[in-house]
């Protein structure tokens, strides 16, 4: 394996280790909410059913001065905790005259923003972040290590950070991304809660139910933070190739049956620092897009050196020469 394969791979892994140590604590948070939410529903049902269970129309009777003032107090407690954290949440106001329905959507609303502004967009960006600074001068390192000396480069500026996770540079940013995940879920557990006191059902038939969609949501968000991290990994990337005078890069597909055809046309090509266009000709190409890139230097000759591919027959590595492009390696590894 060559210099730069080895060093873009330990630096990916380091990256990718951080995003799914958070992840780890994200998903118990999705876990607690869910129960929370199961409890809150409970707790619902028991207070306004009649005889035959809760109705629909049992659930658009008006909240008492007394019952508005309870929602008033879980709302402000929910929003002080959410102002601790994120600042750029909206505040939630309670109108003088409310349904029971309209309170338990504004229950699950305060929760919901609970996790998805403190568990996950605080704490994602937090961890963004950290991923951006160790790359960047991870990049660093290896520019000095492979030169044999050391030069003066600059810090991290934490509002460039700031501007490329509020870059939508797939179409929208990671806040817009997050809050429509957010916004899709309680459309779904609200249509769910509806269904329930309509068919006359009782909360536990929406164990199974909610446990679904919160699943769900949890890929969507493990989905997003690999392609965020991934995207700020290769911004990093380039911003110390920039720093350290670095004027070209070369692409770097894994070298296995798993690589689509985008990475793979993609693999050994050549571009200009400076003309970086994600997803055209700078990693990620696509979501959980596993390509890195190197610096690529004119005078270099790395002839000798080896990469890892995989043999698809054996399902053994196998190091083939760094020259070696997917297609090349495709041609002779792949037996289709």
């Amino acid at each position: 394996m060559g210099y730069w394969e080895k060093r873009q791979e330990a630096m990916y892994k380091a990256g990718e280790m951080q995003v799914n140590q958070y992840y780890a604590k994200l998903e118990k948070a999705f876990n607690q909410t869910r129960r929370e939410l199961q409890k809150t529903i409970e707790a619902f049902y028991f207070e306004y059913a009649e005889e035959n269970g809760l109705s629909y129309a049992a659930a658009q009777r008006q909240l008492s001065k007394a019952e508005i003032g309870n929602l008033r107090d879980f709302i402000d407690l929910a929003m002080e905790n959410i102002g601790k954290h994120n600042q750029t949440v909206n505040n939630m106001s309670i109108k003088t005259r409310i349904t029971r329905y309209q309170a338990l959507e504004a229950q699950v609303d305060a929760m919901l923003r609970q996790l998805y502004a403190v568990d996950y967009q605080a704490a994602a960006e937090q961890t963004m972040k950290a991923v951006f600074e160790d790359t960047y001068y991870r990049t660093w390192y290896n520019i000095d290590q492979y030169k044999g000396f050391h030069a003066a480069f600059a810090r991290v500026d934490p509002h460039a950070v700031e501007k490329l996770l509020e870059y939508p540079f797939n179409g929208a940013s990671f806040s817009s991304r997050l809050w429509k995940q957010k916004d899709h879920l309680q459309t779904q557990l609200m249509e769910s809660l509806t269904t329930m006191m309509v068919q006359g059902k009782s909360p536990q038939a929406l164990t199974n139910d909610f446990a679904k969609k919160l699943n769900v949501k949890k890929f969507d968000a493990y989905r997003l933070l690999h392609t965020e991290s991934s995207f700020l990994m290769s911004e990093a990337t380039h911003a110390g190739y920039k720093e350290d005078g670095v004027e070209k890069y070369q692409i770097l597909a894994t070298l296995d049956s798993k690589t689509c055809d985008i990475c793979g046309d993609k693999d050994g090509e050549v571009y200009e620092v400076g003309k970086e266009i994600t997803g055209e000709n700078m990693p990620p190409f696509h979501c959980f897009c596993r390509c890195t890139d190197v610096p690529y230097y004119v005078d270099d000759d790395r002839s000798g050196e080896m990469r890892v591919g995989r043999d698809l027959e054996t399902g053994e590595n196998v190091e083939v020469p760094t020259g070696m492009t997917y297609k090349e390696w495709r041609k002779q590894y792949v037996r289709d």
